[in-house]
């Protein structure tokens, strides 16, 4: 598995600040969760920073391996397609509400009903 780089990190943190997306929790077991999956690090768009958020490690386990919470994940945005453009997937994001996650490490929320 390849890390996720220092930069990117401390962007997420910047962004989100050091927060799950799932719960909005700042715990000591967060993870870099890849919203599209790298595969085997082909994907050249895994390590964006539209494409991370924070984890709880746990929660991150179970959205990999128990169907019914990929699906909540997935609905959430929070887990989307490899072949999707992360910036442009919609996200509910625990601390910043329906947003888009931007490449340039901000959010932009979305107004009810554009989703």
């Amino acid at each position: 598995m390849t890390a996720v780089p220092k930069r990117l990190l401390k962007a997420m943190t910047a962004r989100d600040g050091h927060r799950c997306a799932w719960s909005g929790q700042d715990t000591d077991t967060l993870v870099p969760h890849h919203r599209a999956n790298r595969g085997s690090g082909g994907y050249k768009a895994g390590d964006s920073i539209a494409n991370l958020v924070w984890l709880d490690a746990h929660i991150n386990g179970e959205i990999e391996s128990v169907s019914e919470m990929a699906e909540i994940a997935r609905g959430r945005g929070i887990k989307i397609s490899k072949f999707s453009t992360p910036a442009e997937q919609p996200i509910d994001h625990a601390v910043h509400g329906l947003v888009t996650l931007n490449d340039d490490g901000t959010w932009t929320a979305i107004k009810e009903g554009k989703r």
